[in-house]
């Protein structure tokens, strides 16, 4: 079954001949695009996990769509039907999705304006208010583009493809791994041995740093003991 308006909904646009007013369609058609948000943001967790960025932003598009549809009840709107779960499907690395999730946040954003412009009054307000929180994700995925390339960069130099530079390490890989991705461009800050680190994988050095720890603690311990013996 379709939606009576389908081709308005697909088109994310308000119609002026439609036998429908503004605020109906600028209803249907944000929760339209809302659905679709979450499809894909469900989708990227169930591929990749309670991962972040996608995991916060599944959360935030289901906030908005429950707004939208107390909205919808409130202008006495029939919310649309959602056909994104059967119809979405994630592009191919974690990078190409983060680049489409930073997409999908621009357009949500100049879509709540375009609609907001047609509306008036408490509506007008809610959709700022929804389009204000949507924002709150941008530079979050800014951020995870750039890290995503900074990684795959990083990567390259060991001739590691770039789907395999987003596999998770394990809490200490993942965080060293991000470390040196941020402090290889940062030369001055690790001379020579940026490269070598550049070059060592991700699971060695959390194995590296966990042993480290264990010797610094087993000398804690010894510290310890001694000074008791010695008082």
């Amino acid at each position: 079954m379709r939606n009576y308006d389908e081709a308005i909904l697909r088109g994310r646009r308000i119609a002026g001949k439609a036998p429908f007013p503004p605020a109906h369609q600028a209803l249907r058609i944000a929760l339209y695009d809302e659905f679709a948000a979450r499809a894909f943001f469900r989708k990227a967790v169930e591929a990749y996990g309670p991962r972040e960025p996608f995991a916060t932003s599944l959360k935030a598009a289901e906030a908005r769509i429950a707004t939208l549809a107390r909205l919808c009840r409130r202008y006495g709107v029939a919310s649309p039907l959602d056909p994104f779960p059967l119809e979405t499907s994630l592009a191919p690395g974690w990078r190409a999705n983060c680049e489409r999730a930073l997409a999908g946040t621009l357009g949500r954003l100049q879509l709540y304006e375009t609609l907001s412009a047609r509306t008036d009054g408490a509506l007008r307000k809610s959709l700022r208010r929804l389009q204000a929180e949507d924002a709150q994700q941008l530079q979050v995925w800014h951020e995870a583009v750039a890290e995503a390339v900074r990684l795959e960069q990083l990567h390259a130099q060991s001739g590691i493809a770039p789907d395999e530079a987003h596999i998770e390490h394990g809490l200490i890989g993942d965080f060293l791994e991000k470390t040196f991705s941020v402090l290889s461009g940062q030369h001055a800050a690790i001379g020579v041995v940026g490269p070598l680190l550049g070059r060592l994988n991700p699971a060695l050095l959390a194995g590296i740093a966990a042993g480290g720890a264990g010797v610094l603690l087993a000398r804690g311990k010894l510290n310890f003991t001694q000074d008791g013996k010695e008082g």
